[in-house]
């Protein structure tokens, strides 16, 4: 009798180490583990990141969006391995962003402000995102030219502004601000182009400029040069 009692506790001892074991596992689940959000477009892209010394580095990345969820994702093969990074709103990962021979880039590969940056300047930008909910501000003028601004529910942490033109009734530009991280930048969205693919003209070229000493000394940080946008069938996309 005695035996069958330390058998049992033994046994229920082992499935709780078990069962603890599971759970840890479950909840150390990495951003590649993750499901996040539906894809529902994507797109190729050549993309030079300008080093500080004023060369280029150039790379291929894919790109997938979905406006009404807030999602963008990038992924793509450098030297030391594959980086990746998605965005869901507010809610940011990323894996693969050592990068140690490039260490002179004037930023990182991504980040989440750059995330935020991108998905604002092409959903916006193509006119597959819906700006007329948001809170409308003053007109703005930057470099000559009149804009609406207007601005977005998210992100909270940060400052967005997306400014359509006046004269084209377009979304041109972007800013955001980040005073906890010292960002101060200016996006240019422009030469739009039709996509059969999305059945409609996108933004082909996104520019984003540091603008800390201001807009008139803005400096190229980063250029995304969009080659094939097309729709697909949304899917669960893994982090």
């Amino acid at each position: 009798m005695r035996q069958s009692i330390v058998f049992l506790i033994a046994i229920t001892v082992a499935l709780n180490v078990t069962l603890t074991g599971c759970n840890r596992q479950a909840r150390q689940k990495g951003p590649d583990e993750m499901t996040s959000a539906q894809a529902a477009m994507e797109a190729d892209c050549v993309v030079h990141y300008f080093k500080s010394n004023g060369s280029a580095y150039m790379t291929r990345q894919q790109h997938r969006f979905n406006p009404e969820a807030g999602f963008f994702e990038a992924s793509s093969m450098e030297p030391t391995g594959k980086v990746k990074c998605s965005l869901v709103r507010d809610s940011y990962n990323s894996s693969g962003q050592e990068q140690k021979s490039l260490s002179d880039l004037p930023d990182s590969f991504w980040n989440k402000n750059l995330a935020t940056a991108l998905f604002y300047s092409f959903c916006a930008g193509g006119e597959i995102l819906n700006t007329g909910s948001m809170v409308a501000g003053e007109d703005v003028k930057i470099e000559g030219q009149w804009y609406k601004s207007f601005k977005p529910a998210w992100p909270t942490d940060v400052d967005v502004i997306i400014l359509r033109s006046l004269a084209s009734a377009r979304v041109e530009r972007i800013e955001l601000t980040d005073p906890q991280d010292d960002v101060s930048w200016m996006i240019r969205c422009y030469n739009c182009r039709y996509s059969a693919g999305m059945e409609k003209s996108v933004p082909r070229t996104i520019d984003v400029y540091d603008t800390e000493n201001g807009v008139a000394s803005k400096k190229l940080m980063i250029r995304f040069d969009y080659k094939d946008i097309r729709k697909i069938t949304p899917v669960r996309v893994q982090n």
